[in-house]
């Protein structure tokens, strides 16, 4: 699942989305977002809309009609797998095989936001957008501590090699 949604050009598609329809209530819905894609415990959960990929996070759901072909095919071919499942409450619950992820990790999930807001024509200064993405960087980081080692390389690889 992780490879089939959570790759290369996954993180930012689900980020994103999942920035743009979260509930009402959050005052800061990105940090919120981004929140529970750091420290939600990984499910495979299909329902009647889509992936719900966290345990616990019901209203967090990736849609099938948002999904690529790839991630479509991946759900088809584990369904007809019949790998070990559960129907619970209008929902398919995969277990967990061995060697599955538990956690995204931090400098995908990171890289993918700050990729997207990066490539924003929304402000057209790339000070602003750089400044943004430092913002919500130091808020995710009051939650969630983050190493050195990924701070480094997301100044890397979101800056360049001098970082910001």
């Amino acid at each position: 699942m992780v490879a089939a949604f959570f790759d290369a050009e996954g993180p930012q598609r689900v980020v994103t989305y999942l920035c743009n329809v979260r509930l009402p209530g959050s005052q800061d819905p990105v940090t919120s977002t981004v929140l529970d894609l750091l420290t939600g415990r990984l499910q495979f959960c299909l329902t009647e809309t889509g992936l719900v990929p966290f345990k616990g996070k019901a209203g967090v759901v990736y849609p099938y009609h948002m999904m690529t072909q790839p991630q479509k095919t991946f759900l088809r071919e584990s369904l007809s797998a019949r790998h070990l499942y559960c129907v619970c409450n209008d929902a398919v619950v995969f277990y967990p095989g061995s060697g599955d992820v538990e956690r995204l990790g931090a400098v995908e999930v990171l890289e993918a936001l700050c990729s997207r807001i990066l490539a924003s024509k929304i402000h057209a200064d790339s000070r602003v957008r750089i400044g943004i993405c430092n913002i919500i960087l130091q808020r995710v980081q009051s939650v969630v501590p983050l190493s050195k080692n990924v701070q480094q390389r997301l100044n890397s690889t979101l800056f360049g090699a001098g970082g910001q």
